[in-house]
């Protein structure tokens, strides 16, 4: 069953919304450009997009990002987050907003979904802001796209009738072990299949990596090592059940000192006092 689902599911990507035109204007010039690539044009393609324009600056003046001054102009936004973050986050929003959202298949509340994913990148900027900001914003725009693959797989259950029957086995499974469940059901669990598509939407190889490597971070090359690690850090801690549970959160500080044992050194007690206050609660309930 799962080869067949498999090959049905890899069909299926065939008719994936495409990119806005916008990212495909801004790719060309990037990729023609090279090295002299000016803050200015990129400002001006983007603008040519009314409301991507909007929401980049509403994203820019977010909590997500914490500028202490109201970012006015889009010159400012690619400033201060560098093109390929803006490219990155421009895409993430964009193909995140063309997918309906149910994980009803997933035995999930969609808006209790949405509003931790929310939550997931808020607390990647609380953590790392400060520690390191160059690094929470890569990862911004990966943990908006972290969760697609439960979007895009929720998406292709219903559509083919299998969301009761998947939703039935997770259950049996008592919701423990997705990714084991998704590979005989499907033949591909989502974070896997995440990686495809985003390599098939041509992100940059950065983000790419960060993501595909997020389960084992260790084994990601040197340069994703700290992204990947951080990525792994927050999935852990808001993983879609259980979330917050003290067995995810002591997850997630073994991961830091296994970092450190990498040579990635991440505060642990800035961790630890950044926590949102049900994962502290939890913590203190174990002792």
């Amino acid at each position: 069953m799962a080869t067949d689902m498999n090959e049905i599911l890899l069909r299926s990507v065939e008719v994936l919304p495409p990119l806005p035109d916008t990212i495909n204007k801004l790719r060309k010039y990037i990729n023609e450009s090279g090295s002299n690539v000016k803050i200015d044009e990129i400002a001006n393609i983007i603008s040519s997009d009314p409301l991507m324009t909007a929401k980049l600056l509403r994203l820019a003046n977010s909590p997500f990002y914490g500028f202490s001054r109201e970012i006015t102009s889009l010159a400012q936004v690619v400033s201060l987050l560098g093109i390929g973050n803006i490219v990155n986050t421009i895409m993430a929003d964009s193909i995140r907003d063309s997918f309906k959202i149910d994980v009803s298949p997933y035995g999930l509340s969609t808006t209790e979904f949405v509003n931790k994913c929310s939550e997931e990148t808020s607390f990647i900027m609380d953590w790392l802001g400060n520690e390191d900001k160059k690094l929470s914003h890569l990862l911004v725009p990966c943990s908006m796209l972290l969760r697609l693959g439960i979007v895009v797989f929720s998406n292709f259950l219903i559509q083919n009738k299998k969301d009761a029957e998947f939703l039935a086995r997770l259950e049996k499974n008592n919701f423990s072990d997705l990714s084991m469940v998704e590979n005989e059901f499907l033949g591909v669990d989502h974070i896997s299949f995440l990686g495809f598509l985003l390599y098939r939407w041509k992100f940059d190889d950065m983000l790419v990596e960060t993501i595909c490597f997020v389960r084992s971070p260790h084994a990601a090359r040197n340069e994703v090592k700290k992204s990947a690690y951080a990525l792994s850090v927050v999935d852990h801690l808001f993983t879609p059940h259980n979330n917050f549970s003290s067995f995810n959160i002591k997850a997630s500080i073994a991961l830091i000192n296994e970092a450190r044992s990498q040579g990635i050194d991440f505060n642990l007690d800035n961790f630890i006092s950044k926590l949102p206050k049900e994962a502290k609660e939890n913590l203190i309930k174990e002792g």
